[in-house]
């Protein structure tokens, strides 16, 4: 069954890169998120690579990053990213990953959050392919109703996407079992991260 989500990233994959801004603090977030050399690391929603590429360059050549899209010509696209270390690509919904559980320290997921068609249902496999203790940063450069305002004036099925606020983020976290570790926004940055405790662990 056809997905508009994944035609209409799929579309726009060859000319990606010119359309969305870079961000260069991204090293920056990376370091104040804790990546360090060794980590085994998933990148959400990855399109064409960049974030995955300065993941590859925080976690070295011990480290592992998987980056992972549902849409296939993004990954085309991200396969011609140059990298420092190797980057294995995944081809998955983020709502069935075919990945065993416990498999990542640390799940960033950058700008994608708001494509998702069942929130809930990706948290919880975040949490699952997550070790106890791994992190997970939910990553946006800007307010969530900046976002959300951007999005409602765009054409296609992305029109209707929304960012939850940090305050509802946190919610649908600990819903899935994480424990909150911060939750805050500005005009030019939103950050929510929570951590796959032992309480909640099934893993």
């Amino acid at each position: 069954m056809a997905d508009p989500h994944r035609d209409y990233f799929n579309r726009l994959a060859p000319q990606w890169n010119g359309m969305a801004p870079r961000e260069p603090r991204l090293m920056e977030f990376l370091g104040r998120f804790g990546m360090t050399g060794g980590d085994r690391v998933l990148d959400v929603g990855t399109g064409t690579g960049l974030t995955a590429t300065a993941i590859a360059a925080c976690v070295g050549g011990s480290g592992f990053v998987v980056a992972q899209d549902f849409a296939e010509a993004m990954l085309l696209e991200a396969r011609k990213t140059p990298a420092d270390h190797p980057i294995h690509f995944l081809c998955s919904d983020i709502h069935g990953l075919p990945v065993r559980s416990g498999s990542f320290d640390k799940i960033l997921c950058f700008s994608a959050f708001p494509h998702f068609r069942d929130p809930a249902a990706a948290l919880l496999e975040m949490h699952r392919v997550l070790r106890k203790n791994g992190k997970l940063l939910i990553l946006h450069h800007c307010s969530h109703d900046q976002l959300n305002l951007f999005h409602s004036s765009l054409e296609g099925p992305v029109r209707n996407d929304r960012l939850p606020s940090p305050a509802e983020m946190s919610r649908l976290l600990q819903a899935a079992g994480f424990d909150v570790l911060s939750a805050t926004e500005a005009d030019d940055v939103y950050w929510v991260e929570g951590i796959k405790g032992y309480t909640a662990d099934t893993a």
